[in-house]
């Protein structure tokens, strides 16, 4: 990370190259595997292309601290976010938003399911999680607009102030003989 604080590109894990001597104790093995125990050549094993056993890891390798912030606060944001809505939407007695809260609750499940399973799987790419964080903001953003659209007020009563409007007398029937 020194060297490459921005990280490394996609797929940085293919240029890693492991290699060790297996020990002597695994003589039987050898055996088993047909190698002969004093080739010094085939006790060297060498395991390339290891990928990331974390997204988290994941993303600080190849997108470096910057990507890895990015990523975090992505989805920090959307897990608070939806707190926030499932808090605001929670008690809500109103027939139209009884139906908020347990989706912002699902939305907020299944990402800490991501969050806590990116820990040991590296699968920081996978289409899943974006499209979770992107129904996260359509309910976020629909919300808010639904909000935001009641507190207007009609543009009659903009116009007017607030005044009534005088009733009309009843129209005259036309005389008809």
């Amino acid at each position: 990370m020194k060297e490459h604080p921005f990280g490394g590109g996609f797929d940085v894990y293919r240029i890693n190259k492991l290699t060790y001597e297996l020990s002597e104790v695994d003589v039987t093995q050898y055996e088993e595997w047909g190698i002969d125990p004093d080739d010094l050549d085939a006790r060297l094993v060498e395991d390339e292309s290891r990928a990331f056993h974390s997204s988290y890891f994941e993303m600080l390798g190849e997108q470096g601290y910057p990507g890895l912030i990015l990523w975090l606060i992505i989805h920090v944001g959307g897990l608070w976010r939806m707190e926030l809505v499932r808090r605001k939407y929670a008690k809500s007695e109103k027939k139209g938003e009884q139906w908020v809260a347990p989706l912002a609750i699902a939305l907020q499940h299944g990402h800490i399911i991501f969050v806590v399973g990116a820990m040991f799987v590296g699968i920081a790419y996978q289409p899943f999680v974006y499209m979770l964080v992107a129904l996260q903001i359509g309910l976020d953003t629909y919300m808010a607009r639904r909000s935001a659209e009641a507190q207007q007020l009609p543009i009659a009563k903009q116009l007017t102030g607030g005044a009534k409007p005088k009733t009309l007398s009843q129209p005259r029937r036309p005389h008809t003989n």
